[in-house]
């Protein structure tokens, strides 16, 4: 056997060296994968982080986008309910104009027409 093994020495010692040279690469290359892996984790750790962030601000703006909105539809029905008081009171103010018209016509019809005799003499005695 050590004959054997004597004669074949060399070439096992030489793939005992490929090996291990291949040994060696091999562990490199998935130390540098490893290397690699972890720098992807860190920078989509900072993404997610970011991301997580920008989220918050996110949620701040929609709650002060729903604030705004419920502010405008109060703003919105009390001016509707302002808008109908000023109706109203417009129409109130139409039919008293209109009474007023009606009232000066029918002072005018009565200062048009000739005072009585027996009112001019009483005015003209004073």
């Amino acid at each position: 056997m050590s004959v054997l093994f004597a004669k074949f020495r060399s070439e096992i010692f030489g793939m005992i060296g490929v090996l291990a040279v291949c040994g060696v690469g091999a562990l490199i290359v998935a130390w540098l994968h490893i290397q690699r892996q972890d720098d992807q984790i860190s920078t989509q750790a900072t993404q997610i982080t970011a991301l997580a962030d920008a989220n918050k601000g996110w949620v701040i703006y929609m709650k002060r986008r729903d604030q705004l909105r419920d502010a405008e539809q109060r703003n919105t029905l009390l001016l509707q309910d302002k808008l109908t008081l000023i109706e109203g009171q417009n129409a109130a103010n139409a039919a008293q104009l209109q009474k007023l018209r009606d009232e000066n016509a029918e002072v005018r019809e009565y200062l048009s027409r000739p005072i009585p005799a027996d009112l001019r003499r009483l005015l003209d005695k004073k």
